[in-house]
């Protein structure tokens, strides 16, 4: 056939080159279209069961086809739509045979005939031979929620992903973590998120992480549906963080120095001469070549950056640049302590707003901008884009802090 076929080609382009004259032409295009018809033949005829491709689809069983299934599998087939998976196989030359299988809920049937209709009679037999289906493991709440936190962590700043673990270690009782999660109402986490009503930005906190694990668990197919969902979202309303006054930060920078505050003295001083977040006081925070370096903790997506802000002069007078930059303690208990330690009911970070209104005084905005690291300048490794180290140095000699 394949020696036809090539005979066939030549002769048609004989025929085709020999003359011009519109009938062999034409007879060449006839003589053409026969090869074609003949090529493929060749490519259906004969062909190797091995080459074909397997065909797979779903099958549909009739009410009179699903009378001999076993009971309890039956009203299973049911619900489901009385669907299987069939999958079509080459068998030989030109034969095929046919596998119907069922994989879900704990069942696995599997058959396979030459015969379609035969297929189907041993599938019905199969289901009166099964045993009891093997039902999935229930997933707590409380496996979820560690997952989920092993999934988070380096995707959050390292501080926002303490907080979460922190609450559900504190808030989510032994019998809510030992529930299967697929067992959870709304009505229940509704139940839960009552206590703390009277603690707007508590609520805000506790919401978010609740859904944000049930929504872990649907987008991972666990669940098929999100409880928390109905449950109302209430941003806290926040207040506005001013920067301290002249009085206030005489006030303070007296009352540090008072012993019981020794713990936090060097880093309530960090963190009005340098504003930087109580949370980028870690490991990596240090001091060099004039320069106190942090990693920049508002850096989503595990994106690493830092922050290099100059060291004032007036600053020299209070820090001790040979003790550590990290916090001595966890930044909640920082956070109680400072607050303490501060007239009118002020945070920590009201001394980061004290320290940009400060700057601003002196300097242009973007540059304290790059300081706070709010601003859309990068540093490329430890060095500013755009300006030198002495640049720095001689802009923050500029600003006179309040002492």
């Amino acid at each position: 056939m394949a020696k036809l076929s090539e005979d066939l080609i030549a002769i048609s382009t004989m025929l085709m080159t020999a003359t011009e004259r519109g009938e062999l032409i034409r007879l060449a295009g006839e003589l053409n279209s026969t090869v074609l018809k003949v090529m493929e033949i060749e490519k259906t005829a004969g062909t190797p069961a091995e080459k074909k491709k397997a065909l797979s689809a779903t099958i549909k069983f009739t009410d009179e086809e699903i009378k001999g299934m076993s009971k309890t599998f039956k009203k299973e087939f049911i619900a489901n739509g009385c669907v299987a998976h069939i999958i079509k196989r080459p068998s030989g030359k030109s034969g095929f045979f046919y596998e119907i299988r069922y994989r879900r809920n704990g069942y696995n049937i599997s058959v396979s005939n030459k015969n379609l209709k035969t297929a189907k009679r041993m599938f019905a037999e199969a289901t009166t031979k099964l045993d009891e289906p093997k039902k999935p493991k229930a997933i707590t709440f409380g496996q979820m929620t560690d997952e989920w936190l092993a999934y988070k962590k380096g995707k959050v700043v390292d501080h926002t992903w303490e907080m979460y673990k922190r609450y559900a270690s504190l808030y989510f009782s032994k019998a809510l973590l030992s529930k299967d999660i697929k067992s959870i109402r709304t009505a229940e986490l509704n139940k839960f998120m009552q206590e703390f009503a009277d603690r707007p930005r508590l609520y805000e906190d506790m919401r978010i992480l609740l859904n944000s694990i049930f929504k872990y668990a649907l987008l991972n197919a666990v669940i098929s549906h999100n409880p928390v969902t109905l449950i109302p979202f209430k941003r806290a309303e926040r207040k506005s963080r001013r920067s301290l006054t002249t009085a206030e930060i005489k006030e303070f920078l007296t009352t540090v120095r008072q012993a019981k505050y020794e713990k936090i003295r060097q880093t309530v001083y960090v963190l009005y001469f340098f504003g930087v977040r109580p949370c980028e006081l870690d490991e990596e925070a240090h001091f060099e070549n004039g320069f106190l370096i942090c990693r920049n903790r508002k850096r989503k997506g595990g994106k690493i950056e830092y922050k290099k802000i100059p060291v004032p002069e007036q600053a020299r007078e209070y820090i001790d640049f040979s003790l550590p930059l990290k916090l001595p303690g966890c930044a909640q208990w920082i956070s109680k302590s400072i607050a303490a330690l501060l007239p009118n009911e002020l945070t920590a970070y009201n001394l980061r707003h004290t320290f940009a209104t400060i700057c601003q005084k002196y300097v242009r905005p973007d540059i304290v901008d790059i300081w706070m690291g709010d601003s859309s300048e990068r540093l490329v490794g430890r060095f500013y884009a755009h300006f030198d180290d002495e640049f720095m140095k001689e802009q923050m000699s500029k600003v006179v802090f309040i002492t």
